[in-house]
């Protein structure tokens, strides 16, 4: 009897049903993935705002540099400051938001007396700017982080 060759190549059809398999992985696991990265962007965002915060407190505190230390809101950033309020500068430090997260022009910002600035008090750390910092998922404004400042200056998040 003669042995047949056997074939060592794939055929189309197998070719085909391997690709469908990885178009159909590929539209459940890409959307979640998406969705992952942008609840760590609002995540990662939040702690930096704390940390920024946190950072002009215990400056303020220290008086370093013999001056008070605040941060400036923006939509899209947040800006430490020295001095008795924000005026741009080389020397201030920014924490530019990622792309997915911004703070809401009408709600994201709620501070005692209005405005965008929290300034801490040299050597007590208080603040007369106490009040929160929404940060928010551009495409899902429900997903939000909340950052509290209350008024002996004292930093949180939810």
């Amino acid at each position: 009897m003669k042995k047949l060759p056997k074939n060592k190549g794939m055929s189309a059809v197998e070719l085909l049903v391997v690709v469908g398999v990885l178009i159909i992985i590929s539209t459940i696991v890409f959307p979640k993935l998406s969705k992952f990265h942008k609840q760590q962007a609002l995540d990662n965002t939040a702690e930096d705002v704390v940390s920024l915060l946190n950072e002009a407190r215990n400056n303020t505190i220290s008086s370093k540099n013999s001056t008070t230390y605040g941060i400036h809101f923006m939509t899209d950033r947040a800006i430490l400051f020295d001095g008795a309020s924000y005026v741009e500068s080389p020397n201030n430090k920014s924490i530019i938001f990622d792309e997915y997260v911004s703070i809401d022009d009408d709600n994201g910002i709620a501070l005692n007396g209005g405005g965008d600035d929290i300034l801490f008090t040299r050597l007590t750390g208080d603040t007369e700017d106490y009040g929160t910092i929404t940060i928010e998922l551009v495409s899902d404004a429900t997903r939000q982080k909340v950052v509290t400042v209350n008024k002996i200056g004292i930093i949180g998040t939810n």
